[in-house]
């Protein structure tokens, strides 16, 4: 195999496992959140903030590593036009790695898509709550902080 191409998939590979990362990570905090394990939860932010920032060098690798590639077969720096360049008996690693990463990348928006939900499931509720508190405590029903009536002129 040659070294250009093996570089590429060993990228792509890299990526898809650091995505896989951050999949892992974002699935135990919200484990740690269903368990209300608030140091968890930020340990795993953190953990996630970190990771993100190892998918985005891996992806700065991988695109320059595809661009280098195209630029010497003159083609684009996309898995299509690659696999028309590539050799038969690179293809089929190339086309597994690319698929690994497609999934990595799917399962990886369905996370964040359930994250986002939860998010906001969470912000109605707490809009319901701060709703429901400042009607009781008085917006204009004469309840003192203390929860009684107030009676006064």
């Amino acid at each position: 195999m040659r070294e250009p191409v093996e570089k590429l998939i060993d990228a792509v590979l890299d990526e898809a496992d650091c995505i896989d990362e951050l999949i892992e990570v974002m699935r135990e905090q919200r484990e740690a959140m269903r368990d209300r394990d608030a140091d968890a939860i930020n340990d795993l932010m953190n953990e996630s903030r970190d990771i993100s920032f190892e998918v985005q060098s891996c992806e700065n690798i991988r695109n320059d590593l595809a661009k280098r590639l195209a630029a010497a077969y003159s083609c684009e720096p996309k898995t299509t036009s690659l696999l028309s360049v590539i050799k038969d008996d690179e293809k089929n690693k190339f086309k597994e790695a690319a698929e690994k990463l497609k999934q990595s990348v799917f399962v990886l928006k369905s996370e964040i898509m359930i994250l986002n939900g939860l998010i906001d499931q969470n912000e109605k509720y707490t809009s319901m709550l701060l709703s429901e508190w400042r009607r009781l405590n008085g917006d204009g029903n004469n309840i003192s902080q203390s929860g009684s009536a107030d009676f006064r002129g």
